[in-house]
C-alpha cells in the first residue's frame, strides 16, 4: 500500500485555505467598491435632480415675475382706456362685469414645456382693516364703527372689533374681552400684543375671538394693506359685496350729527341692485337709496377722507407658473399712483405662498 505523507497533505490544505481566503477578500473588496460606487452614482443623480429642480424652480419664479409685468401692462392699458373714455365726455369706471383684466384667469404657454396662469383681484372691493389705525397711529373710532358694521352684516360678535382695537392700539386700557396684553402673556405659549397695524390677514388668528370659523366668514370681505398716517382706503362701490358695503354709515339725527350708525343689510343690497355700474359716488348719493349717507371720514387733523370710490387703485396679481415639472406661486399687491399722465404702479408686497385658493 502506498503511503501518504502527512507533511504534503497539510501543505496542500493550507494552500487551498489561503486561496479561498484571498478569493473571499477580493469579493468583499469588490462588493464594498460596488456599494461605494453605487452610493456615489445615486448621490450624483440626486444632486443632479436637486440642482435641476432648483434651476427649474428659479426659472418658474422668473417667468412668474414676467407674468406679473404683463398683468401690470394690462392694468395700465385699462386705466389708459378709462382716461380716453372720460376725455370723450363718457364715464368709465372699474367694475367686474365687463373689465377684461377681471374676467380671468388667463393662461400663457411657456416654451412648450410650461404654463403660467394669472388672475387679477381688485382689492378696493374689500375693507382695509388698517383703516382702524390711521389717525396718527391712534384708533380712528369712525373706522372702528365701520368694522363693527361689517361684523353685524356677517352675524358675528361685534365685540371682536374691540378685541382688534386692543391688539392695534398702544395703550393698556382694555376695551374687549380678555384682549389685553396680560391675557395673551398668560397663554401657553404666551406672546405679546402687536400695538401696531396688521401685516397679514393671518395675524388675526392671534387676536382673541378670531377663530377659524370667524376667519372663514371674514376673509372674503377684508384685506390688510399698509396704510399711511391720516389715510383711509376707500371701497369701490361698484365691486364691493353687500357685507363690505355694510361698513358704510349714515347719520343718526342729521347730516351734521357726529353720531353714526351702520347701514342695514337691506340698504346694502339696494346699493348692489342699483349699480349699472355707478359713474360717480355722487350718483349713488343722488339716488337717495340711503338717507344721510356718510361718504367720508373726518380725521383728527381736520381732513375729510372719502370712504367710497367708483374706481380701483390697488390690485392683487395672483400667479401660478409650472415649468418643466417645477411650480412657483406669486401673489403681488400693486397700487396705481395717480401722478399726472404717468401710469405708474408701485409694488406693495410679494408673497410666494400657495395661492391656489385665489383661482377658485
Amino acid at each position: 500500500m502506498k503511503k501518504i505523507h502527512k507533511k504534503n497533505l497539510f501543505r496542500s490544505t493550507s494552500a487551498s485555505t489561503q486561496t479561498g481566503v484571498a478569493l473571499i477578500t477580493v469579493l468583499m473588496v469588490f462588493a464594498i467598491a460596488s456599494v461605494i460606487a453605487a452610493k456615489i452614482i445615486v448621490t450624483k443623480v440626486l444632486d443632479t435632480q436637486r440642482t435641476t429642480g432648483l434651476i427649474n424652480r428659479t426659472q418658474a419664479y422668473y417667468y412668474a415675475l414676467a407674468t406679473e409685468e404683463l398683468a401690470i401692462l394690462a392694468l395700465q392699458e385699462d386705466i389708459k382706456n378709462d382716461r380716453d373714455c372720460n376725455a370723450e365726455k363718457e364715464f368709465c369706471v372699474d367694475h367686474l362685469l365687463e373689465e377684461s383684466w377681471a374676467t380671468g384667469p388667463y393662461q400663457y404657454e411657456i416654451d412648450s414645456i410650461g404654463l403660467s396662469t394669472v388672475k387679477i383681484i381688485d382689492l378696493d372691493r374689500y375693507y382695509n382693516l388698517n383703516n382702524i389705525l390711521t389717525d396718527g397711529s391712534e384708533i380712528n373710532l369712525d373706522e372702528l364703527e365701520r368694522f363693527r358694521g361689517l361684523l353685524r352684516g356677517l352675524e358675528l360678535d361685534e365685540r371682536l372689533a374691540d378685541n382688534l382695537r386692543d391688539w392695534l392700539d398702544r395703550d393698556d386700557q382694555v376695551h374687549g374681552n380678555q384682549s389685553d396684553g396680560n391675557a395673551y402673556e398668560q397663554l401657553q405659549p404666551g406672546y405679546r400684543v402687536a400695538n401696531r397695524s396688521l401685516i397679514d390677514l393671518s395675524e388675526l388668528r392671534l387676536v382673541q375671538g378670531f377663530t377659524s370659523e370667524v376667519m372663514n366668514l371674514l376673509i372674503p370681505h377684508v384685506v390688510v394693506l399698509p396704510s399711511q398716517a391720516f389715510m383711509v382706503m376707500p371701497i369701490n362701490i361698484n365691486t364691493a359685496s353687500s357685507a363690505t358695503l355694510m361698513t358704510l354709515t349714515k347719520s343718526r339725527t342729521g347730516a351734521n350729527s357726529a353720531e353714526e350708525e351702520g347701514i342695514s343689510a337691506t340698504e346694502a343690497d339696494d346699493i348692489v341692485s342699483a349699480r349699472l355700474p355707478y359713474r360717480s359716488v355722487q350718483e349713488l348719493i343722488d339716488l337717495q337709496l340711503i338717507k344721510e349717507l356718510n361718504s367720508s371720514t373726518l380725521l383728527s387733523n381736520g381732513v375729510l377722507m372719502p370712504r367710497m370710490s367708483v374706481q380701483s387703485t390697488t390690485y392683487q396679481i395672483n400667479i401660478i407658473t409650472d415649468y418643466a415639472g417645477s411650480r412657483a406661486y406669486l401673489s403681488t399687491v400693486v397700487q396705481f399712483l395717480n401722478e399726472g399722465s404717468e401710469l405708474n404702479f408701485t409694488v406693495l408686497s410679494r408673497n410666494e405662498a400657495n395661492n391656489a385658493a385665489r383661482f377658485l
